[in-house]
């Protein structure tokens, strides 16, 4: 690290950074479980003390689902936007923490609880940079936006959604406030999502003749033609190929009925070279496969649920080498760039040409888990990677 760079991590208010994190974490905010109101109106307050004026973005049914602020230059630039989000994965079995998902302490420089490394301590990083780079009028042209979402985990994503439509001008490219420093996220696979309805033909369990046609075994077998049938390999220039998943199924009730329905849940990532369409097609010839072979008084239904397709952010884009060149400054390491293989808000993004990068956050463990946790030793560098990356990309010609 050098001189410059120590001198900025000497002047990162991390007290207070670790105060507001802890807030953050001790509410619940469980996406599809608790309110966020309280969570929201934290980060609000907080905000709206420090002068940053903030604004609270609503949903379709008009709940609040999330919050913002806007830091402005001396004069009209570039944009940016920096993206953390307030709900939480659900806490899942209690019995299987040791501490409350709600602790919100830190313990030998551990910050405990959900949230404390998705995304409430990125949060509360995020929130200070604003409020560091407001006070000291940092930016000579551009706007520089922080944005609080409170409907990520959820999947609908109401607070990106609203602020696309509120905010002028919109930005220019999106950082993700996420855990983890040892890449730079630069793109992730893409996913189709579909809900497959497999028909039979009830019949008494215990009948010797007119037997029927078992719906569940009818989606056992298509299942077994899922997970043998061959998917494309990685190709053009995107390292990653695509992958099939069968994420839940529900059929019949009871003991003495041969059911005659059957569904599952299947999730595919994927790729440049193997998109929604070509899944679509794919997912398509298996299950008229199975109809075939397995003949029933009627064919099995593929009903869409959502679609999102695989991005890239340029390596030599504007967005890429500021935070690059930050990140590395501020974690005094080299830092590689990947795609990775979960998709994120970039793949919503992209819809809009909004390039979209993650991290680089704090240190973590057990994310999603049980006793999630996450190292504030970690916040200094992770609070000047975003103030020097994005102050990078605003100056950027």
């Amino acid at each position: 690290m050098n001189s410059g760079a120590s001198r900025l991590v000497e002047s990162v208010p991390s007290a207070s950074i670790e105060k507001l994190a802890c807030e953050l974490v001790s509410i619940p905010s469980q996406a599809g479980v608790d309110s966020v109101e309280p969570v929201l109106q934290a980060m609000a307050a907080w905000l709206e003390a420090r002068e940053l004026r903030p604004g609270f973005l609503t949903d379709q049914q008009g709940d609040n689902a999330a919050v913002f602020a806007t830091c402005l230059g001396r004069t009209s630039g570039a944009s940016i936007c920096i993206n953390a989000c307030l709900d939480t994965a659900p806490f899942g079995d209690r019995n299987s923490w040791s501490f409350s998902p709600t602790d919100g302490t830190i313990v030998a420089n551990r910050l405990r609880g959900r949230g404390s490394a998705d995304s409430k301590i990125g949060a509360s990083i995020i929130a200070h940079v604003a409020d560091f780079i407001a006070k000291r009028q940092m930016i000579e042209s551009g706007t520089l936006y922080v944005l609080f979402d409170a409907d990520e985990h959820t999947g609908r994503f109401g607070g990106v959604r609203s602020f696309l439509e509120r905010v002028s001008p919109r930005p220019r490219a999106v950082v993700l406030a996420y855990p983890g420093n040892d890449k730079l996220v630069v793109g992730a696979r893409g996913f189709y999502r579909a809900r497959i309805t497999v028909f039979g033909k009830a019949a008494h369990s215990g009948a010797t003749t007119r037997r029927g046609v078992n719906a569940i075994e009818k989606l056992a077998e298509l299942i077994s033609m899922l997970r043998a049938a061959p998917l494309p390999v990685a190709m053009n220039g995107f390292p990653l190929r695509p992958v099939a998943t069968i994420s839940e199924i529900h059929g019949g009730g009871g003991f003495s009925q041969i059911p005659d329905k059957a569904t599952c849940n299947i999730d595919m990532r994927i790729t440049p070279s193997f998109d929604g369409l070509k899944a679509c097609a794919w997912l398509d010839e298996l299950v008229a496969r199975v109809d075939s072979q397995i003949p029933s008084p009627k064919n099995s239904i593929v009903e869409l649920d959502q679609t999102w397709p695989p991005y890239t952010v340029d390596l030599n884009s504007r967005l890429v080498t500021s935070f690059l060149a930050g990140g590395q400054e501020a974690f005094g390491r080299p830092i590689a760039s990947e795609i990775c293989g979960p998709s994120n808000i970039g793949n919503f993004l992209s819809t809009y040409a909004i390039p979209t990068i993650c991290g680089l956050g704090v240190s973590y463990e057990n994310l999603h888990g049980a006793d999630e946790t996450s190292d504030v030793t970690t916040i200094p560098a992770s609070f000047c990677s975003y103030l020097t990356g994005s102050l990078n990309f605003l100056s950027a010609r």
